[in-house]
């Protein structure tokens, strides 16, 4: 550690070799493969609330503004979701 690396920043020399790119690439796939789990089981449990609760089951009533403002919160959601996701595609790591 004595010696200069010639990188800005704080890292160890170590984190240069490829076996530590190779096991940040692991941890990397393995935090992906639990998050993916993580979300089925959360639209799971959604999925049966929504079923339970017959949430669809007012559509037909005249009065349909809380199915409307339900439809317009969803949309907010899955817009800013596709918005962070196309701002976050255009981003580049830095390669060293």
């Amino acid at each position: 550690m004595t010696e200069l690396t010639g990188k800005v920043g704080f890292a160890s020399p170590v984190s240069t070799k490829r076996i530590t790119r190779c096991r940040n690439v692991g941890v990397e796939l393995i935090a992906t493969v639990a998050l993916v789990v993580c979300l089925i089981i959360a639209v799971t449990a959604v999925s049966i609330g929504v079923a339970r609760a017959q949430a669809f089951a007012n559509i037909g009533r005249p009065d349909r503004a809380p199915f409307a403002v339900t439809l317009f919160f969803g949309a907010v959601m899955a817009g800013m979701g596709g918005l962070t996701a196309m701002v976050a595609g255009e981003r580049q790591t830095p390669r060293d």
